[in-house]
């Protein structure tokens, strides 16, 4: 019988388990398809991305939400060392409530958008807010399906460069797995075209890495994920802390929201929230490649070592460090090939199968069907966020000054079906949000 995570396919199917498991130990194929596609389209991406390269003053801009926002930000720093450029990633989900806290002057802008399914309300509008304020726009669209609004609406437009991610990325389960790994791919290799043929390399020995993960370790992770926790903290420096936001996010959704957690730069764990040591907590860490990073995340680890008490510590890396090991309960290192990563952003492929088959089997372990959350049937979260209406603010070409007034709120019962709407308005530009709960 064929075992997906070390379960049997049998079980999975039969606890709504097998999609989500499926689509997540399909990531290493989907890696060297998405390589390929990119290799297809080289010559489009390198003219394109020397035409944004050759632009003066350009502002590049990342936005995204959930699992996207947090993919886009993993590559700020390594897009903005690449570009040399001006790089700001920004949350839709913030940027349409209040853009006049983002764009400002009149400089071109290169818009990169990432999702999953290009259909969200605050992806879309954001788009048209750069494109209200804009002089000079052109887009980039990371997005894994050409069935979404965005792309069919932007994709072959002038000055949009949008390359199709591999089909099969989008899957059926609620929880993104492939769909945030492809998107830091697609970015990584989009933006540094010039050195294809070292990502083409990078993803053949993940994939065999990634191999020897399900393969072997992933008992451990069992081992791990089975026993009882009153919160999970997770650790990352610098790019990895919002890989380390993902792992929290992972965990929220797929248990169902039944289990607390919480993440933090590494640094940021002894200014207060280490006291959560204090009870049963899994205290995860990703390290840094970086040599100076690592030997301040080691200190850390060694302090909580030290103060463990009741806590369970994960550490996770690329290559073995013995002084890791000597410090904690349960050790990953992936990098079994030797081959010479460049950077954190490079290295998120590989602990992203940790953060992930973990979130997957904590809600096994407690119950939970991961494709369907548990009780999902309500709607109660949906995989494209919903429920958000946007009317837009009338923009005169200049900042004025925002202030949030409660206007009122009463329960219709037509035509709005019985619910309750509340309604903000930012008096200075006359934006109205409806949310609906």
């Amino acid at each position: 019988m064929m075992r997906i995570l070390g379960l049997r396919e049998n079980e999975l199917k039969k606890i709504n388990g097998y999609f989500t498991c499926i689509e997540m130990i399909n990531q290493p194929n989907l890696w060297l398809e998405g390589v390929k596609i990119i290799g297809e389209h080289k010559q489009e991406i390198q003219k394109f991305m020397d035409q944004m390269n050759s632009i003066k003053d350009l502002k590049i801009f990342l936005v995204g939400a959930g699992s996207s926002a947090k993919a886009a930000s993993i590559v700020e720093n390594y897009i903005r060392r690449v570009t040399k450029k001006e790089v700001h990633c920004i949350s839709s989900t913030n940027l349409i409530t209040q853009p006049d806290n983002y764009i400002i002057g009149d400089e071109p802008v290169l818009l990169v958008s990432f999702g999953s399914s290009g259909n969200t309300i605050e992806g879309l509008e954001a788009v048209e807010i750069f494109q209200e304020r804009c002089k000079e726009l052109y887009q980039l669209l990371i997005i894994c399906s050409d069935e979404g609004e965005m792309v069919k609406k932007y994709g072959a437009k002038e000055g949009v460069l949008y390359i199709p991610i591999p089909p099969g990325t989008k899957g059926k389960s609620i929880a993104a797995t492939g769909e945030f790994t492809l998107l830091i791919q697609y970015a990584l290799l989009l933006f540094d075209i010039q050195n294809y043929d070292y990502y083409k390399e990078l993803f053949q020995n993940a994939s065999r890495d990634a191999a020897r993960f399900f393969d072997k370790d992933i008992y451990k992770v069992h081992s791990i994920a089975n026993q009882p926790y009153e919160t999970i903290a997770v650790l990352g420096s610098n790019s990895l802390a919002f890989l380390a936001a993902e792992m929290c996010l992972k965990i929220t959704e797929l248990t169902g929201g039944l289990q607390s957690s919480q993440f933090h730069s590494v640094l940021e764990f002894r200014h207060g929230p280490k006291v959560v040591m204090n009870s049963k907590t899994l205290v995860s860490f990703f390290f840094s490649r970086d040599p100076l990073t690592m030997k301040y995340e080691i200190d850390m680890l060694k302090e909580c070592s030290e103060d463990k008490r009741k806590s369970t510590i994960v550490a996770v890396s690329m290559d073995y460090v013995s002084e890791i090991d000597a410090h904690c309960d349960y050790y990953f290192h992936f990098n079994g090939n030797g081959f010479p990563y460049r950077d954190d952003a490079h290295i998120v492929f590989l602990y992203s199968l940790y953060l992930q088959s973990f979130s997957i089997l904590k809600a096994v372990n407690l119950g939970i069907s991961p494709d369907t959350l548990g009780n999902n049937a309500d709607g109660f979260i949906n995989k494209v966020a919903q429920g958000v209406i946007f009317i837009k603010n009338e923009w005169k070409g200049e900042s004025t000054p925002t202030h949030w007034g409660f206007l009122s709120f009463k329960k219709c019962w037509a035509p709005f079906r019985g619910r309750l709407y509340f309604c903000f308005m930012r008096f200075g530009d006359q934006g109205i949000f409806h949310s609906e709960p």
